[in-house]
């Protein structure tokens, strides 16, 4: 039977709540920017390893006036350039420049989407750590909904760097071997020295002899980084699923601040506080009851093991005694947190049930919306909303779970 007014108490929203939906973001932040700083670490390397094909080179060691161009081991290094440019468009059906864009373009979003993700954190941590300051809820929510639409945009990133092995296989098929045979010697240079002469002939004989090992200067990068570059399709996988979730966390915590600052109607702040009571509260309840019986029990063994030490005579009075102390104290303080949010769970155990039927209910209706747009507009709504919708729909099947356990 549901408590008189329970549910209303659970899913009304209120900075408290808000604070506890930062903390689902700064969690989500933190996998993100982990797996973001790794994807940034193989773009780099991969930048490094292109500009061995797209750089010009000057072997001319500023000697001023020796024009080298013609050497053959330049000739034969532009061919080999040439010759993986070539390969990478046919086996890619997209040039080389373009890739190196690629690359570059998305070194810079994801760069920048950290730094967002970095200021986003930034108020996650102030609202878990101090009071709430109301000065501050237009700047928050301008950089809330800038994150918004900047993970939006940066999310088209993503299926494009699970692409660049793509570019890496065809740059190690290049059979440049075969195709870079050096031309025939220039003329030697005239006004050189006769020792600068026995060099450039030396650099003509070894190239002409070792075109292998001019392959593997050129391919040698990319075979460094293969393995990593085959790992991106996982990786950016893995921030597409936590990119999901935290879309849906910053919708709900924006709405949140919203509907604390009486921004919205009172309908649209009852769906708001059903779907953070459902997949936010609960879970973080269920969470913090379990670290606090933990700790309770935790202090327990302490003690018992305390006592029976300081019985058996191996410790002293005054050890005793300050362990006592401190112990005694963490209990009583895991235990007055557990009593209190074992009240909370009181209240969850009768509403909880009749809070994730309503979840269920909109998210129900809201699918159903889109399914009859599809047929009636006859095409696909715009943006990823059902897809969102069915991810947040698994997070409600963990509430029920989560709320079983309770």
């Amino acid at each position: 039977m549901n408590e008189p007014g329970g549910i209303e108490a659970l899913t009304a929203p209120s900075i408290e709540s808000a604070k506890i939906t930062f903390g689902a973001i700064k969690d989500t932040v933190d996998v993100v920017r982990e797996d973001c700083g790794a994807i940034c670490e193989t773009l780099s390397s991969l930048s490094d390893a292109l500009s061995v094909l797209t750089e010009s080179e000057s072997l001319d060691g500023g000697l001023s006036g020796a024009s080298l161009v013609g050497l053959p081991m330049l000739a034969a290094v532009r061919a080999a350039k040439a010759l993986a440019g070539r390969y990478v468009e046919q086996q890619t059906d997209s040039p080389l420049d373009t890739w190196v864009d690629l690359v570059s373009d998305a070194s810079a979003q994801f760069e920048s989407y950290v730094a967002q993700l970095d200021a986003v954190d930034q108020i996650a941590q102030r609202y878990r750590s101090a009071e709430h300051d109301p000065g501050q809820v237009r700047e928050d929510l301008d950089i809330l909904e800038q994150t918004q639409w900047q993970t939006r945009a940066w999310k088209q990133v993503l299926g494009r760097v699970a692409r660049l092995g793509q570019l890496v296989d065809a740059i190690l098929r290049a059979d440049i071997h075969d195709g870079t045979a050096p031309p025939e010697p220039a003329p030697r240079p005239s006004g050189l020295s006769a020792s600068l002469q026995r060099r450039i002939q030396d650099v003509q004989t070894r190239t002409t002899d070792k075109t292998s090992d001019l392959r593997e200067w050129v391919l040698h990068p990319f075979v460094e980084i293969r393995d990593r570059v085959k790992e991106l399709p996982a990786q950016t996988a893995r921030v597409s699923g936590q990119i999901e979730t935290l879309e849906i966390l910053l919708d709900l915590e924006v709405a949140t601040i919203r509907a604390c600052a009486g921004e919205i109607s009172q309908a649209a702040a009852r769906v708001i506080g059903i779907r953070v009571a459902a997949a936010i509260v609960l879970p973080d309840l269920v969470r913090r009851l379990r670290a606090a019986r933990d700790g309770a029990m935790r202090f327990e063994n302490f003690l018992a093991r305390l006592e029976a030490a300081y019985r058996g005579r191996n410790i002293g009075d005054r050890v005793y005694a300050v362990l006592s102390d401190e112990y005694g104290k963490g209990l009583q303080a895991s235990r007055t947190e557990f009593e209190a949010l074992e009240a909370r769970a009181r209240t969850w155990r009768a509403n909880g049930p009749a809070v994730l039927a309503a979840c269920a209910d909109w998210m129900a209706v809201e699918l159903d919306v889109l399914a009859a747009r599809a047929v009636i507009e006859q095409q696909e709504p715009p943006g990823d909303r059902r897809r969102l919708l069915q991810r947040e729909r698994q997070r409600l099947d963990e509430a029920r779970g989560f709320l079983a356990s309770l």
